[in-house]
């Protein structure tokens, strides 16, 4: 889900603040996503894959139907059985000027949009990173927890992260998620076979003083000095196997500090 202007480079949807609160359910949000990303299901299909009954599952893909972010497939619908397929591939919002008249009622639909789109993107970091020593060497090596901070303007990092999302907008276009989208590129159809996966690459970008000054950092620090206390001799440890790191060095291998 973009926060800039791409809508021109895929086949996106840039809802109006109805929409966008209509989608602003963390059900919701997750069923267009495995739409997007799977392809067309029942009801019960995505019932089966998120835990909900079929008639909760019915209810919010109603929703996201008298919306527009999805519809029925009518080839693979048939009698009684509704097939749904997601009507674009990714959502698309842009931040409203502040002339606009109804600005601030953008403003507020594109807040708890966001608030959700970030419990969903934790909820998926979080679960990667417990299944990661599941996956192959090859899919660990690929895997990545990474950040870059640095110092910019709002216009600098404006146009930062939009070279990265067009970057990643040709990626996508080069390597479908199914076999039947154009790519431009034919050797991108030897892509769809055993040794590829769905994967992820996740653009978030923001000021990062404003998020380390959240309460809930203060609370998981004071948490981690009580959880300290109770193990004294691990924390000893660090010093008793070489040198006593910083925060920031315990990734780095001995002999090499940030």
């Amino acid at each position: 889900m973009e926060e800039h202007d791409f809508s021109s480079k895929i086949d996106s949807i840039t809802p109006n603040p109805e929409q966008l609160r209509a989608l602003t359910h963390p059900i919701r949000l997750r069923l267009l996503g495995l739409l997007r990303i799977d392809g067309p299901q029942t009801a019960t299909d995505l019932a089966h894959r998120t835990g909900l009954n079929t008639g909760s599952t019915s209810y919010h893909l109603r929703m996201l139907a008298k919306y527009g972010f999805i519809e029925k497939d009518e080839q693979l619908s048939a009698g009684r059985k509704l097939v749904w397929r997601a009507s674009n591939t990714s959502t698309v919002t842009n931040t409203p000027t502040r002339q606009e008249a109804d600005a601030d009622v953008q403003l507020d639909a594109m807040y708890g949009f966001q608030q959700v789109v970030a419990a969903e993107y934790s909820r998926q970091m979080i679960a990667a990173t417990e299944h990661w020593r599941t996956l192959s060497p090859e899919w660990q090596d690929a895997s990545t927890l990474s950040d870059f901070p640095m110092r910019l303007t709002a216009q600098q990092a404006h146009t930062i992260t939009h070279k990265i999302a067009a970057l990643l907008l040709d990626e996508m276009r080069d390597h479908p998620l199914h076999s039947g989208e154009p790519t431009g590129h034919s050797e991108s159809d030897t892509d769809m076979d055993a040794d590829t996966e769905v994967f992820t690459i996740q653009l978030l970008g923001f000021p990062l003083m404003v998020a380390m000054q959240d309460e809930g950092i203060a609370n998981e620090g004071m948490a981690d000095e009580d959880r300290a206390d109770q193990h004294g001799d691990a924390q000893d440890s660090t010093t008793r196997h070489g040198k006593d790191r910083s925060a920031g060095d315990e990734n780095l291998p001995e002999g090499e500090e940030g």
